[in-house]
């Protein structure tokens, strides 16, 4: 066997062109099926953190994608705000376990600026880098991401929006905690109380033409973030909001089950294209095994003259399709840890979702990969290596090298 393995070194390195191009071609396709599966597993492993611990979602009448994704994701614009007091109704709700309320619309520098109580904070398992949590009004608590450093003081600006120059003068906020990392929506966004919130509105500027509207958001909040008592409220609880109020409510389980429904087929896609690589490079390592033994069979004979067995043979070819492959499954399953990673840290809809981090640590999954890189070389190899076995010596010494 080490004969075998010798012998298929030396061809690869005989042909170092054909060589890199199957290990390319297996290389692209294992390392786009394992950015696939770490994206995929590490999104749904952050949607289901962020949504961990919260049944039920209550909002504004309007679509209830929209209310779970800006109440429970911060990665769209909320449907409306709800009056206080249809806010405490559900909150006396005997269903009803926990009830966190959200203030969302004002922002700075694209930050979201989020009303809500200290249980906002233990739903997440946040924990200080510096400074401590706000204990009086307009007292605030910055996210990781945001970069915004303990002892700021800014003004808020109306809206969700980086460009927007509607800014409320009446107060600054200061920022009096940092949060350590927790891959969740808290990492982009600045926290304070709700009354801070509601006391910013009910002091518009002179002259604001939208003054009577901020002047009802003073007494209102965005979304209820609710836990149940029982799973069976779960079912129940929505069905009696949405028929017997002006409010919706919506499962942050069921609508981001359909909408991962829906995106579904890009991740088939992507998966396709990763199996036809794999496909493409079990063709290409079939045919540089082929040509290989056209070109060596004079040597071939030589080895079974020598003493060689018709199985040495087949196995040096073997060897040469598990090398290939497996070089090429290494440096894919090592090339798609990197990708997963590059997209990670640079595609912003995905910070606060995943930790980068975790992609560069190695998966169970990666094993996998190894595997199907190395049925692929075995699959390529399996015909030239019976033809190698099969080598007919007198022929092939009678007609020589030519």
């Amino acid at each position: 066997m080490n004969n075998a393995f010798s012998l298929a070194l030396a061809s690869i390195k005989s042909r170092p062109l054909n060589t890199a191009l199957c290990v390319a071609a297996s290389a692209a396709g294992i390392a786009l099926l394992c950015t696939v599966f770490l994206l995929s597993q590490a999104i749904d492993t952050g949607f289901s953190r962020n949504a961990e611990g919260i049944d039920i979602v209550v909002g504004a009448k309007g679509s209830p994608l929209q209310l779970v994704l800006s109440s429970v994701y911060h990665a769209d614009v909320p449907n409306a705000n709800i009056e206080a007091a249809d806010a405490d109704r559900v909150s006396h709700n005997p269903q009803v376990k926990q009830v966190i309320p959200l203030a969302i619309g004002d922002s700075h520098k694209g930050w979201r600026i989020v009303g809500t109580t200290q249980d906002y904070l233990s739903l997440y398992g946040a924990t200080f880098a510096e400074g401590h949590t706000w204990q009086q009004p307009f007292e605030a608590v910055a996210g990781a991401l945001t970069g915004i450093k303990t002892g700021e003081q800014f003004p808020a600006v109306h809206g969700l929006s980086i460009d927007s120059d509607d800014v409320h003068h009446f107060h600054l906020y200061k920022i009096v905690g940092t949060l350590k990392p927790t891959g969740t929506v808290l990492d982009r966004l600045i926290l304070t109380s709700v009354g801070s919130v509601q006391e910013l509105h009910k002091h518009p500027d002179l002259g604001d033409p939208d003054a009577a509207e901020e002047k009802k958001i003073g007494h209102q909040v965005t979304a209820l973030l609710l836990k149940t008592k029982s799973p069976v409220a779960i079912m129940n609880l929505p069905r009696q909001i949405n028929s017997s109020s002006n409010l919706l409510a919506a499962s942050p389980a069921y609508e981001m089950t359909r909408l991962a429904s829906s995106l579904g087929i890009g991740r088939d896609v992507l998966t396709v294209l990763g199996i036809g690589f794999i496909a493409l490079s079990v063709l290409m390592l079939l045919s540089t095994l082929a040509s290989s033994l056209t070109a060596r069979r004079y040597d071939l004979g030589v080895l079974r003259v020598l003493g060689a067995s018709p199985l040495m043979l087949a196995g040096t070819v073997m060897a040469e399709g598990l090398i290939l492959s497996g070089l090429g499954a290494v440096t894919g399953i090592v090339a798609g840890h990197a990708l997963a990673f590059a997209i990670a840290t640079n595609v912003d809809s995905l910070k606060g979702v995943v930790l980068p981090a975790m992609f560069l640590a190695p998966q169970a999954m990666d094993g996998l990969f190894l595997l199907i890189g190395l049925a692929a070389g075995l699959v390529a190899g399996l015909v030239p290596a019976v033809s190698a076995g099969r080598t007919d010596i007198a022929a092939l010494l009678a007609r020589g090298r030519a």
